[in-house]
Formats: C-alpha cells, sequence, structure tokens
C-alpha cells in the first residue's frame, strides 16, 4: 500500500506523508494509554513498601529477631524519647503512690486506665517513627510521632479492645484457642497504624496473615521476652530488693519502671518486623507465580 487515506478530510497522502497535505491532521496518530483499573485497597499490601530491603522474608524465627533487635537498639533513643514524654509523669505518681497503706479503689482504677491509654498512644506513635525511618532513613520528632498517634488512637483502641475481648473468650475456653488468639493478633497495631483497615477488617487482616506462622510468631517472642528479662534484671531486682525491706526510694522506682516501659515496646518492634516479613514474603510468592 503506497497512499494513506486522512482520517478527517479524506485526501489521499503518500505513505510515507507525517500529516494530511490538506488539513494537517496527523496521519498515524500514537494510540491513546490504556487505563487500568485502580485496584481495591489492600490488594497488594506486600508491595506497599518496596524501598524497606532490609526486612527478609519470614521462613524463620531468626528472619525477625534480628532485624527486631537490629532496629530495636539501633533506634534505642528515639523509643526512649517517645515513650518517656508520655510515662514518665504517670511513672512519678505512680511510683509516689506505693508507701500507700490504704486501698484506693477508684485511684487504682483510674490509674489502670491511664496505664492502657499510654500505652495505646505509644503503640502508634513508635509505629509511625520506626516506619518512616525504615522507609527514608531519617526519623521524624517527637511531635510528628505523636500527631500521628493521636490520629490512629480511637481506631486502635478500638482494634485492641475487639482483639482483648476475643482472646478473653478464647481463655475461657481451656485457655488454648486464647493463646491462639493472641497469636492471630500480633499484627492488630501495625496494620491499624499502616492500613486503611476498618477495625474489624484489621482483626480479621491479622489474623489471615499469620496463618502458618503462629509457631514461629510464638517462639520469636519468648526468646524476645527472655533477652529483654535479662536486661532489665539490674534495675527491677534492685527496685524489688528495696521494697522487700520497705525502702520506698520513689526516684529508683521510678526509673525502674520507666526503662520496663521501654524495653515493653521491643514487642510493638517485633510486631512491626513480622508484618513487614510476611508482606515480603507474600511478595516473593507472588512473583514467582507472575514469572
Amino acid at each position: 500500500m503506497t497512499d494513506v487515506n486522512c482520517i478527517q478530510c479524506g485526501v489521499v497522502n503518500l505513505v510515507a506523508d507525517e500529516t494530511c497535505t490538506v488539513c494537517g491532521v496527523e496521519l498515524r496518530p500514537l494510540p491513546r494509554p490504556v487505563r487500568l483499573p485502580e485496584p481495591e485497597p489492600g490488594a497488594y499490601e506486600y508491595d506497599r513498601h518496596p524501598t524497606i530491603t532490609s526486612i527478609p522474608a519470614f521462613n524463620g524465627v531468626g528472619d525477625v529477631l534480628g532485624p527486631t533487635f537490629n532496629l530495636f537498639f539501633t533506634n534505642l533513643w528515639l523509643i526512649t524519647k517517645i515513650v518517656v514524654v508520655i510515662v514518665t509523669p504517670f511513672e512519678i505518681f505512680k511510683a509516689l503512690s506505693i508507701g500507700q497503706t490504704e486501698l484506693d479503689v477508684p485511684l487504682f482504677i483510674g490509674m489502670f486506665a491511664l496505664e492502657l491509654a499510654c500505652k495505646a498512644l505509644i503503640a502508634p506513635a513508635l509505629i509511625y517513627s520506626l516506619m518512616k525511618l525504615l522507609q527514608t532513613g531519617t526519623a521524624p520528632g517527637v511531635n510528628e510521632a505523636y500527631r500521628c498517634g493521636l490520629g490512629k488512637l480511637v481506631k486502635l483502641s478500638l482494634c485492641a479492645l475487639m482483639a482483648w475481648a476475643l482472646q478473653l473468650v478464647g481463655y475461657a475456653m481451656l485457655i488454648i484457642p486464647g493463646i491462639i488468639l493472641s497469636l492471630a493478633f500480633t499484627l492488630v497495631y501495625p496494620i491499624a497504624v499502616l492500613d486503611k483497615y476498618s477495625p474489624w477488617e484489621t482483626i480479621k487482616r491479622s489474623y489471615n496473615l499469620t496463618t502458618g506462622y503462629r509457631l514461629k510468631i510464638l517462639g520469636a517472642g519468648i526468646l524476645m521476652a527472655i533477652v529483654m528479662v535479662l536486661i532489665n534484671i539490674p534495675v527491677s531486682g534492685a527496685s524489688a530488693i528495696l521494697l522487700s525491706y520497705g525502702v520506698t526510694f520513689w526516684p529508683l522506682h521510678a526509673a525502674a519502671a520507666v526503662i520496663s516501659d521501654i524495653l515493653e515496646q521491643s514487642t510493638t518492634v517485633l510486631s512491626l518486623i513480622i508484618y513487614l516479613s510476611i508482606l515480603r514474603t507474600l511478595g516473593n510468592a507472588f512473583s514467582l507465580k507472575s514469572g
């Protein structure tokens, strides 16, 4: 074929012409790009964090313990700042109340509720900070971290209450179901902070993602707890010895409690690493299927 008809005016042009000699319309317009439909929210979670290459796939306990210890101790000062801002006033007040002989039930209930609120606020701030650090290499400030924490507080609290209620039911059923549900809900906090699921969808997502990994999660949690208890023995032991002799030196008791609160965040770091590691595993499996 040696000629081309113009799609607008119909004039015959030579095949070498790029535009019509009469109306100037492009003879061979480039095809319009095809817009693929947007994936549903959460459809490809394992591809949401492509810059995080330091987290391996979850094939064994060591795949999550190593990165957890590294992330925790490398960023211990960041974790300390996030924890101290919230818990220090509370722990000082609690330490000053140690010597009270009469049981004040309303005070006890209020302190327990305040402690839960502190933990609920620390978790999203810490997860946000560590996630941003992993993605960008730069840690956010404490104010930025807690702005995110406040924004996630209601959702995280609802998720935690739902998970705790289900776990209580499980523990009432001969304990074993409660242990299984506790392991199944390990990922509730990172999913609630990092993904746009409803509270119930967050619970289900954590349950589904942990399927097949729960024994490994249990092993990692036990080893992590042993290490943190050994680290905490000197300070908590000194505080306990003083209390056994009736010595209520509140600065030491408050410091011991704050240190325990800091070390307790290792479980939050572990849950984040497990979440990212499982997503990495799913991403590898998806790549293999695609290939």
